[in-house]
This record gives C-alpha cells, sequence and structure tokens, in this order.
C-alpha cells in the first residue's frame, strides 16, 4: 500500500489553494487554460459546488505564472443591501485597482469622484479600463468575475455591465490594446438570463467551458489521502464515485468521512457511510450546507415555478432519464445540481441525491402546495353545499396534518370543519354497522366450521390421486430421471450390509503396490519377479491363481522363466482385453486358461455389474472371473448346466440381465451380464503384498486351496474403478482395485453355487408398476384417515423408514426393489390429497357461511350485506362470481352498503 501523503486533507466547501494535494485536475483544466491564454472570454456557468472557485485559484496561479495579470472580481463582497448602482461600480473599480496593484499609480477615489458627475457608472468603469488599466498593465490582463449570479439579485439592473463586456470583446475589431483584455465568468446562472432586457442583444460571447464531475482517471489525488486509511484505496474511490458521481463537494466530503471513520476504526463499507452519515437525517446532518442548498434552490427561489420543477424532477425518478430540450425549468433544475445532462438526456446526478430527494420527498412537497386545492375550489362553487367535494378517509387525515400549525384562510377552515363533520356522521353510521356485520360474518364462520369437520373426501378420491401421481413418477423413472436416484439408493444398501458380510476365505488377493514396484526398480514387474512369486505360490498348493496383469509382451529380465511357469502351471490362469482397446493374452498361455478382465461402467462411472462372456470375433470368450469361478467349481464336482438360456452352477440359476433391470433404464446389456452382488471391499479378502510372497515370509498354508489372485493396488497404475462403497458421508473415497473387482465377482459365483448366497435379482415390470400404484394408495389413504398435519407427517416420515426397512431386508434376500419411486409416489399422494381435502374443505366452508348469511340478511340487511362484501372481498375470483349469483337469486344486491360509505 502507497503511504500517505503528510498533511494531506481534504476540502469540503471553499476554494482550494493552488498547493492544494487534494485538488483533482479536470479536463475543464487545460480547456480553461488554454483558452484564457490565448485570450479567448469564457465563461464557467454550473451548479453550487462544482469546484468553480478552486478553478478560478488554479488559472490564476498558472496564468501569473505565465506572467499574466490576472484580476479576481468576486461579486459576493459587493453586498445587496443599500447597494446602488454607483457603490456597485465603484466597488469593481476598486478590485481592478487592487489585484492588478495599481495603488501606486493612481488615486482611483480622486480619479472616481472627478468623473461620477459627468459621467454613468458604467461609463466611468469603461472609461477606468481604457485610460487607466491597458495604459499602466502592459502585459495580457485577464478578469475572473466570480458569483456571477449575484447580479440577478441586485434591487437594479445590471444588464449595461454585460454589455460593456460584450463591448470590450467587439472593440478588439478596431483598438489592438483590447486584444490584451479577456474575462472569464464564473458562477450559477443561465447565460440568456445574464441581460434580462429582452429587448437588447443577449449576452452570446464567449466559450462555454463544461465543468464535469470527477472521472476515474482524474482522481488519484484524492486515492493518495486514502493510502493506509483502508484497504485497496483505489476500489473504496471507485465505490465513493458510484455513490457521488463524481460530484466534487460530494466526492471531498465523502472521502473525508472515511479517513474519520478509518481513523476511529469504524469504517465497514461505504454504503454504510453515505447512509449513516448523509443520507439519514440529511438536513440536520448537512454540514457545511450542500443537499440544503439544492432543496432550498427547488422549493424557494421562484416559488410560481416550484410545482413545475418537482413534477419535472417526479418524471425523470420515474423514467430514469428524459430528453434534454432547454427549457427554462430544465435548465433550473440543471443549476440546482440535482440533476446533469448526459448524451443529451437529463437524468439524476448521482445515488446520493436519489436517495435523498427520492419520490416521497417529492410527494411530500407537492402535497405540501395545498393538496386539495380542486376539491375546495368545486365545493366553493357549489356554494359549500355538494358534499361529494368533501374531503374523506385518508384524505381528510393527510390533509389535516398538512394544516397542523399553518395559518388558513376562513373558507379552508369551513371546507375542513364541513368534512370533519361528514366524517364524523359517516363514521357513527359505519361503527355501528361494520361491528354488527364483523358479529355476523364471525357467527356464521364459527357455526359452519363444526359442520365440515365431520366430513370426510370419498373413497374414490385415493384410486384417483394414486393413479394421478404415479403416472408422472413413472414418466420420471422411464425417461430415467430416477436412475441416479436408484442407483445410489441400492449403493446405500450395499454399504449398510457391508457391516453383516463374513470374509471370504476362498480367495486371496496378492497385491503389487507402491513399494514392491520400487522394489522391483520399474513397472511392469520383470517377468523373472512375476515368475518367482508365482513359484513361491504353487509350492502352498492353492486350488488356482488368477494373474491380473497383462503380460502380452515379455519383461525382461526373466522372461523365459515365465514362460516355463506358465507351462508347467496347468492352474494359473491370465487375463487379455477383447473391448477396445484390446490386450492380447501371453503368447505361452494356453487360450483355455485365458480371462477377459474387461468391466461394464455404469453412467455415472461406477461398477455394478459383471461381465460374463463376450463373442468376440465370432467366439465366445469368458471373463477372468468365470474361469477361475469355473476351476473352483469343477474341482467341487459342480458344472455348468443351461436353465433357459440362462447358466446354472449349483444351487444358483444366473440369470441374464436386461437393459431396463431394476432401477437402470436403456443400459447396454450386451454380452453375458448379470447384477453384481458385492462381497465387500479389499478387507472382506485375505491380501497378502507381492514382497512378502517373495521373501516367503507368509504363514505355511496360508494359499492351500483356495484361489490366488496376482494385481496391482498401487495408485500409480490407476487399475481402480468406483463402486457402491465409494459414496456416502462415511466411506472410502479410493476407488477398488480391479483385482477386487474380480475377487468379487468370483466370491458372488461360487457363494451362490456352493452356499446359496442370494444373487440380486429384480421384479419384472408390471410387477414393480403395481408396487409403485400400492405406495401411492397407502399415502393417500394415510392422509385420508389421519386429519392433523402434524399426524400426517410423522406418518409419512414413519412409512418412509418402514419402506427403507423393507427395500434393505428385501435386498439382502437378493431383491432389488424400486425404493425411490415408492417413495415419492407416498410422498406425493399423501400431500396431494391433503391439498384436495383442504381445498374441499375450504369450498364446503365457504358455502355453509354464504348460506347462513344469507338467512341473517333477512334480519339485518344493512350488517348482513357488508358482512357478505366482506366475505366476497377475502375469497377467489370463482367464489365472488358465485356470490353475485346467490345475491342475484336471493334479489339481494349491495347496495345498501352505500349507506355507510
Amino acid at each position: 500500500m502507497t503511504a500517505a501523503k503528510p498533511n494531506f486533507e481534504y476540502q469540503i466547501g471553499g476554494s482550494l489553494e493552488s498547493s492544494a494535494p487534494s485538488y483533482v485536475k479536470r479536463l475543464a483544466d487545460t480547456e480553461f487554460y488554454e483558452r484564457l491564454k490565448w485570450g479567448q472570454f469564457c465563461y464557467v456557468l454550473n451548479s453550487r459546488q462544482m469546484g468553480k472557485s478552486s478553478l478560478r485559484v488554479q488559472m490564476m496561479q498558472r496564468l501569473q505564472a505565465e506572467g499574466i495579470i490576472c484580476a479576481f472580481i468576486d461579486l459576493t463582497g459587493m453586498g445587496t443591501q443599500d447597494v446602488t448602482p454607483e457603490k456597485w461600480y465603484a466597488g469593481i473599480v476598486q478590485s481592478l485597482v487592487s489585484s492588478c496593484q495599481l495603488h501606486s499609480k493612481i488615486q482611483w477615489r480622486s480619479w472616481w469622484r472627478e468623473r461620477r458627475d459627468l459621467l454613468s457608472p458604467v461609463q466611468c468603469l469603461s472609461q477606468f479600463i481604457e485610460e487607466v488599466l491597458l495604459v499602466e498593465v502592459k502585459e495580457n490582463i485577464v478578469i475572473f468575475i466570480d458569483e456571477i449570479d449575484r447580479v440577478l439579485s441586485q434591487n437594479f439592473s445590471l444588464d449595461d455591465f454585460f454589455a460593456l463586456i460584450r463591448f470590450f470583446f467587439q472593440q478588439r475589431e478596431v483598438n489592438y490594446e483590447y486584444k490584451r483584455l479577456t474575462f472569464a465568468l464564473l458562477g450559477v446562472a443561465n447565460p440568456n438570463e445574464l441581460i434580462q432586457n429582452k429587448t437588447q442583444t443577449p449576452f452570446n460571447i464567449g466559450k462555454a467551458i463544461e465543468l464535469e464531475g470527477f472521472q476515474p482517471d482524474e482522481v488519484q489525488p484524492l486515492i493518495d489521502g486514502l493510502n493506509q486509511r483502508v484497504s485497496n484505496p483505489e476500489a473504496v474511490l471507485m465505490q465513493i464515485l458510484e455513490w457521488t458521481g463524481g460530484q466534487p463537494f460530494l466526492t471531498q466530503k465523502l472521502c473525508q468521512l472515511i479517513v474519520l471513520e478509518s481513523t476511529a476504526q469504524r469504517f465497514s463499507s461505504v454504503e454504510q457511510v453515505v447512509r449513516s452519515h448523509i443520507v439519514e437525517n440529511w438536513e440536520s446532518q448537512d454540514e457545511p450546507e450542500h443537499l440544503r442548498t439544492i432543496r432550498d434552490r427547488i422549493l424557494h427561489r421562484n416559488e410560481k415555478r416550484t410545482g413545475r420543477l418537482l413534477e419535472l424532477y417526479q418524471q425523470i425518478l420515474r423514467l430514469g432519464e428524459i430528453s434534454a430540450d432547454g427549457t427554462p425549468e430544465q435548465i433550473e433544475l440543471r443549476l440546482s445540481g440535482l440533476v446533469v445532462e448526459q448524451q443529451g438526456k437529463l437524468k439524476v446526478y448521482n445515488r446520493i441525491y436519489k436517495a435523498v430527494f427520492n419520490q416521497n420527498w417529492v410527494n411530500r412537497k407537492l402535497a405540501e402546495l395545498r393538496p386539495y386545492a380542486e376539491a375546495i375550489a368545486a365545493w366553493s362553487a357549489s356554494a359549500c353545499q355538494d358534499e361529494s367535494y368533501l374531503l374523506r378517509g385518508q384524505a381528510l387525515h393527510d390533509t389535516l396534518a398538512w394544516a397542523l400549525g399553518k395559518s388558513l384562510g376562513d373558507l379552508d377552515y369551513q371546507f375542513l370543519a364541513a368534512s370533519q363533520e361528514l366524517a364524523k356522521r359517516q363514521a357513527q353510521m359505519s361503527l355501528q354497522a361494520l361491528a354488527q356485520a364483523n358479529k355476523l360474518l364471525a357467527q356464521a364462520r364459527q357455526k359452519a366450521k363444526p359442520e365440515v369437520l365431520q366430513r370426510r373426501i370419498g373413497w374414490g378420491w385415493i384410486p384417483r390421486i394414486a393413479i394421478c401421481v404415479t403416472a408422472p413418477i413413472l414418466l420420471l423413472r422411464f425417461g430415467g430421471l430416477l436412475q441416479g436416484g436408484e442407483w445410489n439408493m441400492l449403493d446405500q444398501f450395499f454399504r449398510w450390509r457391508l457391516l453383516q458380510e463374513s470374509p471370504e476365505k476362498r480367495i486371496a488377493i496378492v497385491t503389487i503396490d507402491e513399494e514392491d514396484i520400487k522394489k522391483a526398480g520399474k513397472w511392469p514387474i520383470p517377468d523373472r519377479v512375476l515368475a518367482k512369486a508365482i513359484a513361491n505360490i504353487k509350492a502352498q498348493q492353492p486350488r488356482a491363481i488368477g494373474l491380473d496383469i497383462f503380460r502380452d509382451l515379455p519383461v525382461e529380465s526373466g522372461h523365459q522363466d515365465l514362460v516355463n511357469i506358465f507351462k508347467s502351471t496347468p492352474n494359473l490362469y491370465g487375463i487379455e482385453k477383447v473391448i477396445n482397446p484390446i490386450i492380447a493374452p501371453p503368447p505361452s498361455l494356453n487360450a483355455e486358461r485365458v480371462g477377459f478382465a474387461d468391466h461394464v461402467v455404469d453412467a455415472d462411472g461406477k461398477v455394478r455389474r459383471a461381465l460374463l462372456s463376450v463373442v468376440s470375433q465370432n467366439e465366445t470368450r469368458y471373463s477372468f472371473a468365470v474361469k477361475l469361478a469355473q476351476h473352483y467349481l469343477n474341482k467341487e464336482g459342480i458344472t455348468t448346466k443351461w436353465v433357459d438360456k440362462d447358466p446354472r452352477w449349483g444351487k444358483a440359476v444366473f440369470e441374464k440381465f436386461m437393459g431396463n433391470d431394476g432401477g437402470y433404464v436403456h443400459a447396454d446389456s450386451g454380452g453375458y451380464q448379470i447384477l453384481l452382488n458385492f462381497r465387500g471391499d479389499q478387507e472382506n479378502f485375505a491380501t497378502f503384498p507381492l514382497r512378502d510372497i517373495l521373501e516367503k515370509t507368509i504363514p505355511p498354508d496360508s494359499l492351500r486351496d483356495r484361489l490366488v489372485l496376482i494385481g496391482t493396488t498401487a495408485a500409480s497404475i490407476k487399475d481402480v474403478f468406483y463402486t457402491p462403497y465409494n459414496s456416502g458421508l462415511f466411506s472410502s473415497s479410493q476407488p477398488m482395485p480391479g483385482v477386487s473387482v474380480h475377487a468379487n465377482i468370483i466370491s458372488q459365483i461360487i457363494s451362490a453355487a456352493v452356499d446359496g448366497r442370494p444373487l440380486l435379482r429384480v421384479w419384472q415390470e408390471p410387477i414393480e408398476c403395481l408396487w409403485i400404484l400400492v405406495w401411492a394408495g397407502l399415502g393417500a389413504l394415510v392422509s385420508r384417515q389421519l386429519r392433523s398435519s402434524i399426524a400426517i407427517t410423522a406418518s409419512i416420515i414413519f412409512a418412509g423408514v418402514g419402506l427403507l426397512g423393507i427395500g434393505f431386508l428385501a435386498f439382502c434376500l437378493g431383491w432389488w426393489l424400486p425404493i425411490i419411486p415408492s417413495l415419492l409416489v407416498f410422498l406425493g399422494s399423501a400431500v396431494a390429497l391433503e391439498l384436495v381435502t383442504h381445498k374441499q374443505l375450504e369450498r364446503l366452508q365457504f358455502h355453509q357461511t354464504l348460506a347462513l348469511l344469507l338467512e341473517m340478511c333477512q334480519d339485518h340487511p344493512i350488517a348482513g350485506a357488508i358482512a357478505i362484501e366482506y366475505l366476497k372481498q377475502s375469497e377467489s375470483q370463482e367464489n365472488q362470481a358465485f356470490i353475485e349469483q346467490q345475491l342475484r337469486e336471493k334479489q339481494l344486491t349491495t347496495s345498501t352498503i352505500e349507506l355507510v360509505e
């Protein structure tokens, strides 16, 4: 952060010194300086506190440095009380003598007295400039006249003064000396108003200097003052400009306020400072005065025009901007500073003005301009007899508040007194009728309520609601929109069951982890290392060995050792890849002892299905897991049998997966797939690292009569798959190694065939749809039988928990049920029937209440009619139309209400 400049102060009001560090140089500085330097008449006429005086100080300092004599005339110092034209012009001469240091060259008072009896004041001034100023001062001269709008508040006309300035400008054509004389006018005025006598030529000389607000690329001096005061001073200043629009006074003030707040360690945001120190209670906080100056110029400078100015400003507020057309009202609004012209449009200058002088403020000021003017005029024209013009309700209340503390005329007081008397009479009638109407309506509703609560919605609504809710849910399911939810529920069941799954003792896994790869020195593991590992495993007499590592190419050294072990180990199985990209099996391994290692991955990247066989190159290929499982089962005397084209091993028939089974929608069912009923993660299998196998440190007979799988678990090899165990809050985020997936498939086949462990099965689609429909009916039934919303909510929760329990129990028994659609239809039916019930009871309550009110109208016509009107206002358009129909049939109207309005 850049260090703050020492003694840096922001200037709030008044003129900045020529060396002030907070002065912001704008585009107008350069234009004003260049034009004055070359002798061009200029004027800077803008709203107050736009930096005109500071600009003048800077220009005088720069021009004087160029050797140009600068004279300064501040018309504020001339005053307005007891000022005559002679004194006013003499003051101009005195200012010129003082600014140009002519005291030693002329006794100006004597000079003035010698001529005042012969010449008019304006002629004296003209002669002084021609015979004294241009003679005694040889350099170029610029006369700055500040607060030029003060001439409009004098009791005498100063048209001749501006005519004289135009005369000096015209003299340049005939007298070279006048080319050394230049005028610069500054103030809050319209150039067309400077010469008020419309018979004279308007003041139309000189160049208008457009003095705009601070631009983002000009405000570096202000940023310097915020350094070490706030963090990121550039961003803070940009926020300041967003609020001030670059208005110099407000920008300097807001910077100073932020510095003070930062010093007191209270600064939190620019908006907070704006609202607490400027916008809120702005009239009392407006020091030095700025906002009140704008307010007073609009409201009090010309009270005949106040209404029009407020209406014009209200239009800008409402529309955001309007086209600038140069009308006197628009010019006056611009000179107030409240609005600015940009690209031919008038808009509110900044957000601060919009927040202070908002719509509420405009409405309040417009209302203060006698808000009942039209009404009192019409009432007076009717000889004060027509009560329809009297004020009523809120209009009367607002007017009385407005009139408080004001001195009004007799007619005003008569009008307000008559309005109050009428309001008093109407109030007495209304209070009596309204009190009785409220009582009748309350009685009717109270009497109708018990009758309604005894009713229940018809049984016929239950099947209708069930079907109407089930149909869209089934469409969502068949469209695949519920597939992800059903997969996630299945995954959750797998995770819940993991705690009760027993370890698989028939399978062991030899893992190759990062440490094993590091010891081997490279990947792939050299053939010699694999040959040694297989030989050590073989020595423990396993049921079969499965090598889950591709070996289509030799990895020296020791390739011949691996070939020999392949040939000498009849229970050794290897892998290939039959789905692109295709990877060949080990060349020296018999084709009967090779299975493919491909897996089926769902759309969410998880493995939930096992691919048992595929047809590749017109030949049926079996998976690695099937080959090993068959080897194991053959030793158990279990062979493959076929039941309706589905294989049967021992106690289990392995039904082929179809594309719409369970929660799947149009899934790829190519090859022979089954739903994978996981045994668990790697911890459910006995595992041994490769280094222990090589070093023979595992217990003897650890691998005897087991299926031993050899595969990598190293993260760097990326032979991993996401499974149902990779979801959930407390589940592992690590994917499952491919060798563990093979182990799960083998375990599923063997345990189903030998132990009768359930396979994962699904219902046929019609049965699933019927199941979902039943749950929809149960949801509707619960909603009908229970009247309390709390009871219905509790029942929905209990039913949901029960459905999850049923689904999990069925899953443990080998069935995957449609839980998510069932939950949705149960909840939807319960809510839908509750809504229908509520709607029907509301309608019945309405009809009962209306019938009772119609009966009451016979004894209480006015109060009854009002009560029906109250009921009508609280009902829907359909019920309102029904009320109107009933009133017409009963030949009862609400015209009696007019008696109390």
